[in-house]
């Protein structure tokens, strides 16, 4: 080997050497740091090296910016930044009076209880939250700022729930001061009764106090329990998930309007196109009993050239009731993902049954799904297309439940609507389920306190 190589060589072996001893600090670091930097790495010389004004251009991130709270490739920037105020007055919420009206949460994961969380007028028992926000947060552990908890209820580590995931408004549930309809507070004020009457009338005309939930644009959602003997009104855009990884979306909602048109030669054309589009547009067509296939008549060359967005316009023009429901997931024959269902006039359809058995009109190939899963009918008593839960007096093993986030919320990852909770509304999160128990508690006036003394 020559001189010439040797020089070489040694100054290789010279510019190698601090890049090899930033691979190791780097190590330590972590190894996601040392990929972010690794393109900037300069050669440069040994002995400036380990200067310390060098060495800050190499490691401007400490071991304490370093956490696991990065942001996940599928999730969305949040708007969270108004979450994470820091209180100036710190405030301990640390008495629980069950005798006082109160919110009983409790988590359950696999059937199993987790938790159990108690709501007062003054927000969550027991929370750990240190930020400005009266509503009761739901999320993961936020771990950006050690310094600041946004989170009431904190649940275990996972990906897939957001840092701050969603919120409980419940300030109008222990609000004081009655809320009465000017018209009923001015007919109390006219009629003649004593101040204890009018007070117990007043109870019965006071505006209810509600309890409301919102996502906050997170990744998986947050969905509400649809229930076996409690329809659940279809409106378009809502996401539905049944079983462990089946979702469907209503991306068509025409209900009943007797001043439109009737059926005519038009409207077969239009469900015929859409029902022999190619896939993945075409359209299985589900009949109720007043149509059937054979009533279907070719479609008509004006029809032919219009465009799927064009032929829903045109079914909005006519006075049967139609539903559109796009089907995706584990267990989805995607040949016969969007599914169109007809209704009828004036009248309720019979149920159309999504499930894993052979006999449903939506067939889902998969274990986690029920025989039953859910049931799709229009009702005539709502003038709306429904959903239960189920089948008659048995419940689907796994729940069918309702995103707060119409799917393009959710494809955008912004806020949902605040919704009303009710009692024993069940709420998923991945797999975590809170139940909610709304309890009013018992009197401690001085009346229950004598009558209680009577009675002892």
């Amino acid at each position: 080997m020559s001189n010439f190589d040797n020089e070489i060589q040694d100054n290789s072996i010279e510019l190698d050497l601090p890049i090899n001893r930033q691979i190791l600090s780097f190590l330590q670091l972590g190894i996601e740091q040392f990929n972010q930097l690794l393109d900037n790495i300069p050669l440069i010389r040994n002995d400036t090296f380990f200067e310390e004004e060098e060495n800050q251009f190499f490691f401007p991130l400490t071991r304490a910016s370093i956490g696991r709270d990065r942001q996940s490739p599928r999730e969305k920037p949040q708007n969270i930044q108004k979450y994470l105020q820091k209180r100036t007055i710190l405030f301990q919420n640390n008495h629980f009076d069950p005798r006082l009206p109160h919110i009983k949460i409790t988590q359950f994961r696999n059937t199993n209880i987790n938790h159990q969380y108690f709501i007062n007028e003054f927000g969550l028992v027991d929370s750990q939250k240190n930020t400005n926000s009266v509503d009761i947060l739901i999320g993961r552990l936020y771990r950006q700022n050690q310094d600041i908890v946004p989170n009431d209820i904190i649940l275990p580590e996972d990906r897939v729930i957001s840092r701050i995931h969603c919120k409980i408004i419940c300030n109008d549930y222990f609000r004081k001061n009655q809320i009465i309809d000017p018209l009923y507070l001015k007919v109390l004020k006219l009629i003649n009764l004593p101040a204890q009457i009018k007070y117990r009338i007043s109870q019965f005309l006071e505006k209810p106090k509600i309890v409301q939930i919102q996502d906050l644009g997170s990744i998986c959602g947050t969905y509400l329990r649809v229930f076996r003997q409690e329809p659940s009104l279809l409106q378009q855009g809502h996401k539905f998930s049944i079983g462990s990884d089946t979702f469907f979306n209503i991306v068509f909602n025409h209900r009943l309007d007797l001043k439109l048109k009737q059926i005519d030669e038009e409207w077969h054309s239009i469900i015929k196109q859409l029902s022999t589009l190619k896939h993945p547009q075409k359209h299985e067509i589900h009949f109720s009993e007043q149509l059937n296939s054979t009533s279907i008549f070719e479609p008509i060359e004006s029809i032919r050239s219009l465009s799927i967005q064009d032929l829903y316009q045109k079914l909005r023009e006519y006075q049967i009731p139609i539903l559109i429901v796009k089907f995706l997931g584990q267990g989805v024959d995607i040949n016969r993902a969007i599914n169109l269902f007809v209704g009828k006039n004036q009248m309720d359809t019979n149920d159309y049954f999504v499930g894993r058995g052979a006999e449903n009109n939506i067939k889902i190939n998969s274990n986690t799904i029920s025989r039953k899963q859910c049931r799709i009918k229009y009702s005539q008593k709502f003038s709306a297309w429904i959903i239960n839960d189920g089948f008659q007096d048995r419940d689907s093993a796994n729940g069918t439940w309702i995103s707060l986030q119409t799917a393009e919320e959710s494809d955008q990852k912004i806020e949902s609507k605040q919704i009303e909770l009710h009692h024993n509304d069940e709420i998923k999160i991945s797999d975590f389920i809170l139940k909610l128990d709304f309890i009013k508690g018992t009197k401690s006036g001085i009346g229950h306190i004598i009558n209680n003394f009577l009675h002892d």
